[in-house]
């Protein structure tokens, strides 16, 4: 038996519904258009998340290469400045923010000296 187009659409939206991509509310079987959209927007997200870890793999070498390891960022600037770099980077993961203080934001500085400091730095709010 030869293997349809009909064969194609069904693995392919089977296998993004086992990986819980999209979920079969999404679309009718009958529904091409609806198929198509939940496939597509699945594919756009995976593209958004895609970037935003290549961001925090990028973070996470431009700040190796400053401090070499972790443990010297809380030697030199505390512990607290070594939790808002893993706070940040997990923010840079999901394309969210961090707040800091004035104080905080004093401390954690450093992170504007990297390559692209000002990008990451675009990353912190600043609270009062």
């Amino acid at each position: 038996m030869a293997y349809s187009c009909t064969d194609f659409v069904d693995d392919v939206l089977n296998d993004m519904v086992i990986r819980s991509w999209i979920k079969p509310e999404q679309y009718g079987p009958d529904d091409p258009q609806a198929q198509c959209d939940a496939v597509l927007g699945a594919i756009s997200d995976a593209d958004v998340s895609l970037r935003l870890a290549a961001a925090a793999k990028q973070f996470h070498a431009e700040l190796l290469d400053a401090v070499e390891t972790l443990s010297a960022i809380a030697e030199q600037y505390g512990a607290l400045a070594l939790a808002n770099v893993v706070c940040l980077q997990t923010a840079i993961l999901k394309g969210g923010v961090i707040e800091l203080t004035r104080d905080e934001a004093e401390n954690f500085a450093f992170v504007r000296d990297l390559p692209s400091g000002g990008r990451w730095w675009r990353r912190v709010n600043l609270i009062e």
